[in-house]
């Protein structure tokens, strides 16, 4: 008898009871995602400033958010706000790539784990996989590696534009008050910069899914001292250059 756990025994089978599109919606998303873990209103007032217009919602029992089309130039692209966690922002994207979405651009902010200043843009290369979500979209392991051709248009795209960026490998973890010294210290070990809760699992559902994804993180608060944790800001000065800065990547990929 087996005795290893549960979430160990990956299921490939790319149907499921309940699948994504299941709803039968007459939604078709763009091709192109900016998926933003941003507080309601900085995306409504980056709205503001775009043409835009509301193509669909996602309609859940605690967090239902609008999915826009964004027009920038000629382009046209979805944009839709993240909700925190790795299942429920994995639950979204999955409902999103059902009805269309194709490339995926993540921006949201991520814990520094090394003496880093607030608001650095990072670009991860790796998520070390310390959350459940990402098992049940691929094998068991300790890492997934975003490096794809889709990661290196997004690179091509932040030098086109003159952005300062550092690439690095993030600690995607489920336990937002169990980032323990010990836990910072090993994923230190493993190479870690940041920590946060979406990327490993957004990653492996991409990766299944066989959509092109890729993360911005800009640094929020510090846990490089592992006596005295420094919120700082939280990262808020970039969620408006989250936004400004994801969207125009994204058109240039």
């Amino acid at each position: 008898m087996n005795e290893q756990p549960y979430i160990l025994d990956f299921d490939n089978n790319p149907h499921a009871v309940l699948e994504p599109n299941h709803d039968n919606y007459p939604f078709h998303f763009h091709a192109k995602l900016l998926y933003a873990f941003v507080p309601e209103e900085e995306i409504n007032a980056f709205l503001d400033q775009h043409l835009h217009r509301t193509i669909g919602e996602f309609d859940s029992v605690s967090f239902t958010p609008k999915i826009y089309e964004v027009q920038l130039g000629n382009e046209l692209v979805t944009l839709c706000q993240a909700p925190l966690g790795a299942p429920a922002a994995v639950q979204l994207l999955d409902w999103l790539i059902g009805y269309g979405v194709k490339e995926v651009l993540t921006v949201g902010t991520a814990g520094v784990l090394v003496d880093l200043p607030e608001n650095v843009m990072l670009l991860p290369k790796r998520a070390i996989r310390d959350e459940g979500t990402s098992f049940h979209y691929m094998e068991p392991g300790r890492f997934v590696d975003l490096n794809s051709d889709f990661l290196g248009k997004v690179e091509r795209a932040i030098k086109k534009l003159e952005l300062s960026y550092k690439e690095v490998i993030t600690w995607t973890t489920d336990g937002f008050f169990r980032e323990t010294p010990k836990k910072v210290n090993q994923f230190k070990e493993l190479g870690a910069t940041t920590v946060e809760m979406e990327c490993a699992a957004l990653a492996a559902c991409a990766r299944f899914r066989k959509v092109d994804f890729a993360q911005i993180l800009f640094t929020a608060d510090s846990l490089a001292d592992i006596n005295e944790h420094d919120n700082r800001n939280w990262g808020e000065e970039s969620h408006r250059t989250s936004l400004e800065v994801g969207i125009k990547i994204l058109i240039e990929c």
